[in-house]
């Protein structure tokens, strides 16, 4: 198992509060477009954080919890415009 870095961590850990941030504005908004847009950035920034802790299991979950989170913001955003 590789140790991270203080990078790897931070990039992480900012995926994970990033995509939160994401899921919690696509219930907060009332413009749908909006929370697609915040959950689309959110998942490119998850992406390379994914990339950049490929090589520690720990890294990989939090960025992955941040993907998830901001792939639930882009289903909300795209129920609410669909609805």
């Amino acid at each position: 198992m590789q140790h991270s870095t203080t990078l790897t961590k931070v990039a992480c850990i900012a995926s994970l509060v990033i995509g939160v941030l994401s899921a919690v504005f696509a219930f907060s908004t009332k413009i749908p477009v909006y929370a697609v847009t915040a959950g689309a950035i959110a998942t490119v920034i998850g992406l390379v954080s994914l990339y950049i802790g490929r090589k520690n299991i720990d890294d990989m979950q939090l960025a992955t919890a941040g993907i998830f989170m901001s792939v639930v913001s882009c289903l909300i955003g795209l129920w609410q415009l669909y609805n």
